[in-house]
């Protein structure tokens, strides 16, 4: 029986270490300036960015995942169709490429007349691949419907798994509600997790980077539709023939509505480093571009190796303390964190982490506990089973014997 017992809290304690591990592997945690972790006190980077139309801006350091620049990080606002790059990563890990999406009814009527689109017909069949080219150049609601329901099997199903996926890779104040973006009061983010979204996607979802970088892409004919389907970016970033282009961009994904404002995630090389912006609430898309642009511009001037090295290091003296990759931030457009104020920011960050581990004890211990005491009670029953059998037994016999 003792035997029985340490085999099963063996097998319970290797599948808690299993999961946690496979937990940690794709989570990607925020630390702000109360953290004690504010890489600015370290290297001294003058930090008076340019004036924002946006309400929250975040640039990250995607190498090391310090955050360079930031404003209002914890801002709750409407994403509008930056949400697609969570459609995409659920897409892209769950669905194959050459799968085929057929569109009902609700998946191509049930847009914003006016808002952007394919254009497919109901029961039109596109290939995964011809979806999430539509998704992230030029943002078709429709084709975001059509992922959601090839994928969670329905519109509802789909925003609970976003929004799953979102507090699992580390986000702290997300909620889904639709796969596309377009306008709903309960469908919320901040910069602070779609930098989370936007490093997770770039860095797990190795297509995410063609499909966010790619210019222009034609949509072969399908069973409703004879024509190629030509679609070019919406990101005006990577368009040499507009005005707004920027060369060092590598891609990203634009949105709009009338309640968000303009919302821009991009990706930039920046003296040598990948680099990412969010910028959210811009009076509109041209005023986002030009936030985006001045941050980066910003960096150009103020932020050179000497600094980034000072990341590297810092970054290389964390991972030899054991510590998780971390995206580190500032203060709101300040350089200043007291020793005093350091200190007690490690110390309850220590705190938590201690609280964090002791409710793991507690919740390993209950659990032992009822599995211990379902197993006591399983074994007590085969015993009065067994009782019972044998007194059916004897009854049977003293039965024949009466009538011999």
């Amino acid at each position: 029986m003792r035997k029985q017992i340490a085999k099963i809290l063996t097998i319970l304690l290797t599948f808690i270490m299993i999961a946690e591990t496979a937990i940690a592997a794709d989570k990607i945690e925020i630390y702000t300036s109360d953290s004690g972790k504010n890489i600015y006190t370290a290297t001294g980077i003058d930090n008076e960015v340019p004036e924002l139309l946006s309400q929250s801006a975040i640039v990250v350091d995607m190498k090391t995942g310090y955050t360079i620049v930031e404003k209002n990080i914890k801002d709750k606002l409407y994403p509008a169709s930056i949400t697609k790059i969570m459609t995409a990563i659920l897409t892209l890990e769950n669905a194959k490429m050459d799968e085929v999406v057929t569109f009902s009814s609700e998946a191509v009527f049930s847009i914003e007349e006016g808002s952007s689109a394919a254009l497919v017909d109901m029961d039109e069949q596109l290939t995964v691949e011809q979806c999430l080219y539509g998704l992230m150049l030029i943002s078709g609601n429709d084709l975001a419907n059509g992922l959601a329901e090839h994928v969670g099997g329905s519109m509802t199903e789909f925003a609970n798994m976003m929004t799953n996926k979102a507090e699992e890779i580390g986000c702290l104040n997300t909620n889904f509600t639709n796969a596309h973006g377009l306008h709903d009061d309960n469908h919320y983010t901040t910069v602070y997790d779609m930098a989370v979204i936007g490093k997770y996607a770039y860095e797990k979802c190795e297509m995410f980077k063609t499909l966010c970088s790619t210019g222009y892409y034609e949509c072969q004919p399908t069973n409703k539709q004879p024509l190629v389907r030509q679609w070019r970016n919406n990101n005006r970033l990577i368009n040499p023939y507009e005005p707004v282009y920027y060369e060092e961009c590598i891609g990203g994904k634009t949105g709009y509505t009338n309640k968000s404002g303009g919302t821009l995630v991009t990706y930039a090389e920046i003296n040598g480093r990948t680099l990412m912006c969010v910028v959210m609430k811009s009076a509109n898309s041209l005023s986002a571009y030009a936030d985006t642009t001045n941050l980066y511009d910003y960096i150009k001037e103020k932020v050179g190796a000497d600094v980034f090295n000072k990341f590297d290091e810092d970054f290389a003296k964390k991972n030899e303390a054991g510590e998780k990759q971390t995206v580190t931030t500032s203060t709101d457009s300040t350089v200043s964190t007291s020793g005093d104020k350091e200190a007690s920011a490690n110390s309850k960050e220590s705190e938590d982490d201690g609280m964090w581990i002791g409710w793991k004890i507690l919740i390993l211990a209950v659990t032992i506990f009822i599995i211990y005491y379902i197993y006591i009670q399983y074994m007590r029953y085969q015993k009065r089973k067994k009782r019972q059998e044998m007194r059916r037994r004897r009854r049977m016999e003293n039965q024949m014997h009466t009538r011999r």
